[in-house]
This record gives C-alpha cells, structure tokens and sequence, in this order.
C-alpha cells in the first residue's frame, strides 16, 4: 500500500534529504576557493538532484513516471557519497563528517528503494 502525502514536504525520504543537502552546503562552505567550480559544485549539484528529484518525482501522476525520478534521485545519493568520499581523501573534511554524511545518504537510498519497490508492485 503507498502513502498518501499532502505534501513532498511530508516524505520523511525529502526531509532527510534536505536535511543532508543543508549540511553539504554548510560543509563545501570550508572547501578551498579553487573547488568552487569543481568539487563544491559537483556536490551541491549531486545533493541538490537528490532532493529536487524526490520532488518532482512526487508531483508526477504515473507510478513509471514516479519511479523514474526517485531512481535519478538514488543515483545523485551515489554520486554524492562517491564527492564526499573524494573531499575526505583531499583532506577537505573529517572522517567522522564522511561517515555521517554516508550513513544517512544510505539511509535515504534504502528509503527510495522501498518506495520504488511499492510502487513497480
């Protein structure tokens, strides 16, 4: 059975989203001003994709359609994770951050996939 939402806003998978792309932006905030137009931008783009494609996702009114935003939207997760990974090993930001940011994004990827799964169903 799907959820009924008044709202994107009420998809705990948006809030958690939103949640992780606020503390990417607050976090690129420190990278180095040569990353402005590169790691910084890739990762705010990848974080931002994540959240706007659950959006649009949800605005849509086919299941197909619906999937195919939340499945763009688990791959900017990924490709997130994959930009943090290189801000770590450049020293960019901590460990702990890293781990953080990877936990919750592999928690808003299983939410997808549980979404996606109920509505192919």
């Amino acid at each position: 059975m799907i959820k009924k939402y008044n709202d994107f806003r009420d998809m705990t998978v948006w809030q958690k989203a939103f949640a992780i792309l606020r503390d990417v932006y607050k976090i690129t905030r420190t990278f180095p001003p040569e990353e402005k137009y590169a790691l910084t931008d890739d990762l705010r783009r990848a974080a931002n994709s994540c959240v706007h494609n659950i959006a649009e996702g949800y605005g849509r009114f086919e299941a197909r359609d619906k999937t195919r935003f939340y499945k763009i939207s688990r791959g900017s997760a990924y490709e997130a994770i994959s930009q943090i990974l290189v801000a770590e090993a450049e020293n960019y930001t901590s460990a702990e951050i890293v781990e953080n940011l990877i936990v919750r994004y592999k928690d808003v990827i299983e939410e997808l996939n549980a979404l996606i799964h109920s509505l192919e169903k």
